[in-house]
């Protein structure tokens, strides 16, 4: 008898483990193919502006529109998830997004081309909503850092992959193929996970906040949009006071209706993001920080790619490999980073992380005409360093006492912070970039560049880099401020620790 319940506690034991790899599998393939897709897409624009003859601050909306529905949506996502199952909304986003990427890639026009991206941000933004909310439930908390910290390894290998399949894509073919060859592999993954995920819901009784997503959803576009078209050389001054209005109107109807939504329980409306999720310190700062390090990161894969192409005058397929720079580091410190997110100060190493990308940012002020491929190949290996230690220990300070009732919430503000990151970096990036080029060549526009240029570029590029070297600077101290969130070997260690922190993060409510 004895013999019987050993055996059936190790069926189960090796069922559970099973199970909790193939969530790792599947979050990881999210990761993977998202992050793959937003890299190569960042090496093609220059090979899209050309086919299409568009401007830059046109051709941008090719990455802004994807950044810009994943962050008005992610957090809609996450609601919809505890209600619906975290499996079955992770499977149908990978089909929405196979869709879009198949559109993507028969688009005739640039507006049609956007259009495809929204469709496939949507279905990203569904699996990304839930991704690190899925490892949270599959590994006991001990675990989680590591967890995240392997799911880097994804991360970096789409990153790696993105750069040079994009070169070689656009160098002997055409970027539509960047869209179509991974189309097989996305219907493979939502098949396994329409099938594997688990699609157990929770019960709610209160409806969704629905105004409240509408002002976040206005909040962001008119924000990208007022910045895009700043960049535009057609900008009108009409225009960018109408898009400013609208921004400050939707902000502040946004916080009165989120107040509302929390300030009465008989309004039975749940808001996009519950009013005790801000009395924790470590998540606020957590997310806030994930905002102004993929600002920097993105301001950086934006424009990096155009001063090869344009001043270097490296092809497409020497421009993914320098680019690969970034995601090689991650790959081999994420793992580490991770291990170090179980057991030691997440708010020591997520801080240095910060100051490492802060040094890289400065150094990128001091590129010229001269500099080399191998040059910055290196400052950006800094950059990924300093990436591949912020990431995990920052969500890892997140989600470790995230109640199980937040999960789905806290996992999709943290992705939707990422992308609102990214977003204002890109529009960031081109609005400065376009400016001082403008300054500094006389009026030209980045479509028109000529090598007589290059020294405008390089001095629009480094005023540009200078500006992202502050915000660096302002996030570093910023992590600073996070309560530690120190955690031992041992049983008894863990337990301790974690009161600990619980108690710091208390202490804020």
């Amino acid at each position: 008898m004895k013999n019987t319940e050993n055996l059936l506690d190790a069926l189960i034991k090796n069922d559970i483990t099973r199970r909790k790899w193939l969530v790792f599998f599947l979050v990881s393939a999210g990761v993977f193919f998202s992050t793959m897709d937003s890299s190569m897409v960042n090496i093609g624009l220059p090979a899209i502006m050309e086919e299409f003859h568009s401007p830059l601050a046109h051709t941008e909306w090719v990455v802004l529109i994807y950044l810009l529905t994943t962050s008005t949506t992610m957090l809609l996502w996450g609601h919809l998830a505890d209600r619906l199952g975290r499996g079955r909304v992770y499977s149908a986003g990978f089909f929405v997004f196979a869709m879009g990427s198949f559109g993507c890639s028969q688009s005739p026009t640039l507006t049609l081309l956007l259009v495809c991206r929204f469709v496939q941000a949507f279905g990203a933004a569904m699996v990304m909503a839930n991704g690190p909310a899925l490892l949270k439930e599959a590994f006991p908390a001990q675990q989680l850092g590591r967890s995240l910290g392997f799911v880097g390894i994804a991360t970096s290998l789409g990153l790696m992959s993105g750069p040079v399949l994009g070169g070689l894509v656009i160098e002997y073919a055409s970027w539509r193929l960047m869209f179509l060859a991974p189309l097989p592999l996305y219907l493979l993954v939502a098949l396994i996970s329409l099938f594997f995920l688990p699609h157990s819901a929770e019960q709610h009784t209160r409806s969704f906040d629905w105004l409240g997503a509408l002002w976040w959803a206005i909040l962001l576009a008119s924000i990208s949009y007022t910045l895009s078209l700043a960049a535009a050389p057609e900008s009108s001054l009409v225009f960018l006071l109408i898009g400013g209005i609208v921004a400050l109107l939707s902000l502040l109807l946004f916080i009165r209706q989120e107040k509302q939504s929390c300030g009465s329980s008989a309004t039975s409306i749940t808001p996009i993001i519950p009013a005790d999720l801000f009395r924790h310190r470590a998540l606020v700062i957590a997310v806030l920080t994930a905002c102004l390090s993929f600002l920097c990161l993105f301001s950086v894969l934006i424009l990096t790619p155009f001063y090869l192409d344009r001043v270097l005058g490296l092809s497409g397929s020497a421009i993914g490999l320098v680019m690969l720079a970034i995601p090689a580091i991650v790959l081999l410190i994420a793992p580490v980073a991770g291990w170090l997110a179980d057991f030691s100060d997440t708010r020591l190493v997520a801080t240095t992380g910060l100051a490492l990308c802060s040094v890289g940012m400065f150094l990128f002020t001091r590129l010229s005409v001269e500099s080399s491929p191998w040059e910055v190949a290196l400052l950006l290996g800094c950059f990924g360093l300093g990436q591949a230690l912020f990431l995990s220990p920052n969500s890892t300070s997140a989600l470790r006492h995230t109640d199980k009732k937040h999960t789905g919430v806290v996992s999709a503000l943290l992705a939707t912070a990422r992308t609102v990151g990214m977003l204002l970096g890109i529009a960031l990036a081109s609005l400065c970039f376009a400016k001082f080029f403008a300054h500094f060549s006389g009026g030209m526009d980045l479509k028109d560049y000529t090598p007589d240029h290059a020294h405008a570029f390089v001095h629009a590029l480094g005023w540009s880099y200078r500006g992202f070297f502050a915000v660096g600077v302002v996030a570093v101290f910023l992590s600073l401020l996070r309560p530690p969130g120190i955690r031992t070997t041992g049983v008894r260690g863990q337990v301790s620790v974690v009161s600990k922190e619980k108690h710091v993060l208390g202490s804020d409510s």
